[in-house]
């Protein structure tokens, strides 16, 4: 063999290499984008909460479980609308944050 067809090969063995690491990488990255996604669809109302909230981060995980109760009272007189589905539920807690800041700027 001579020296050429060596170094095609070895390139050629690089890039295989390489292919399966970024695979890899790639199939690791999907997987924990879908366990965020998966965390964030089972406990958006308390992320939404604590980070979109414009107080410090005892005042909004105070005021987030506030929203919560009165969220969980909502699904009890509405039943049909937010049991088991995830949209009306976030919209809800976006609605209430939304809320929040423009009544805390309009009293500043």
């Amino acid at each position: 063999m001579s020296q050429h067809t060596t170094q095609k090969m070895d390139g050629l063995t690089r890039l295989r290499l390489e292919k399966n690491k970024l695979q890899t990488f790639c199939t690791y990255q999907e997987k924990l984008i879908g366990l965020k996604m998966e965390y964030f669809k089972n406990n958006y109302s308390e992320v939404l909460g604590e980070v979109m909230l414009p107080y410090d981060k005892v005042k909004n995980r105070r005021t987030s479980h506030l929203l919560d109760s009165v969220n969980n009272l909502i699904t009890i007189l509405l039943p049909e609308v937010f049991e088991g589905k995830f949209l009306p539920g976030f919209l809800l807690k976006l609605v209430q944050i939304l809320s929040i800041w423009t009544f805390r700027k309009a009293k500043s």
